[in-house]
């Protein structure tokens, strides 16, 4: 029986110092400060540890501390695999934010943007209701870059987002869709709502990127679900023409593709 007590004692030493070993190197290499939480949780875990030890090791009278010793342990060390399996799930929860964000304007990017779009239009079929997808383009971005360089550029973009952001509905979606192009799905949507919409993103946007340093406009182009098809590729291609139309009858306008156009 004393062998195996000691034992114990010997075993609890080492892993104290293995948990005391593995915190000293954990906080050395400047992981984020939740990491650095969980780690401290687990050096008390070993300074717990060494008590429990040192109690068995003083025989039966202290067997009450020992006890005490162990369940603080216990909860140490459950607290520090908590605090670290947290970190480290919101770790995956910011990189899927990253990869599903455009950067520069918080905006979905595009390939999120056509999934969850595509869901969106999907449900809207099943209940027989519309939705609208609209392509917006900056007027006069060029210009911008060349004339007050790529910061101004950038500062109009997010100009631009905010816009956007500002006169969407909670069940509406915006993704960047490259450059200075934009991409807009309106739930539950139709065509005067739609036009609607676009309109207050197009004045809003003369306003704001005044106020960033860039004067520019917005044009707009919109197709209908399912007036103009029920697929997101080809909803996102007929908005683009809608735009295209507008760029060529002189920019700063909304424009909404026919029924079947």
């Amino acid at each position: 029986m004393t062998d195996f007590v000691g034992w114990g004692v010997t075993a609890n030493f080492a892993l104290a110092l293995s948990i005391l070993a593995l915190t000293l190197s954990a906080q050395r290499v400047r992981r984020r400060p939740i990491h650095a939480q969980s780690w401290l949780f687990f050096g008390a875990a070993a300074i717990t540890l060494v008590l429990h030890a040192g109690f068995d090791l003083a025989g039966p009278a202290y067997g009450s501390w020992s006890a005490v010793a162990e369940v603080l342990t216990t909860a140490l060390l459950g607290g520090g695999f908590v605090r670290l399996y947290g970190a480290d799930r919101d770790g995956v929860s910011a990189l899927q934010s990253d990869a599903e964000q455009d950067t520069l304007t918080g905006l979905l990017n595009l390939r999120s943007f056509k999934e969850e779009a595509g869901e969106r239009v999907l449900r809207t079929l099943e209940h027989d209701g519309h939705c609208a997808i609209a392509v917006l383009d900056v007027d006069g971005f060029k210009g911008v870059n060349d004339t007050h360089g790529h910061p101004a550029g950038d500062r109009v973009l997010k100009a631009v987002s905010t816009a956007i952001k500002a006169n969407l509905r909670a069940a509406d979606i915006a993704g960047r869709y490259g450059g200075d192009e934009f991409v807009i799905l309106l739930d539950r949507c139709d065509r005067a709502e739609a036009r609607r919409i676009a309109q207050r993103i197009r004045w809003s946007v003369e306003v704001l990127t005044n106020a960033a340093g860039g004067q520019v406009s917005l044009s707009c182009g919109i197709a209908i679900c399912p007036d103009s098809g029920t697929d997101i590729d080809v909803l996102i291609h007929r908005a683009d023409a809608m735009l295209l139309a507008v760029k060529r009858g002189g920019k700063n306008d909304v424009r909404l593709a026919a029924a079947g156009e």
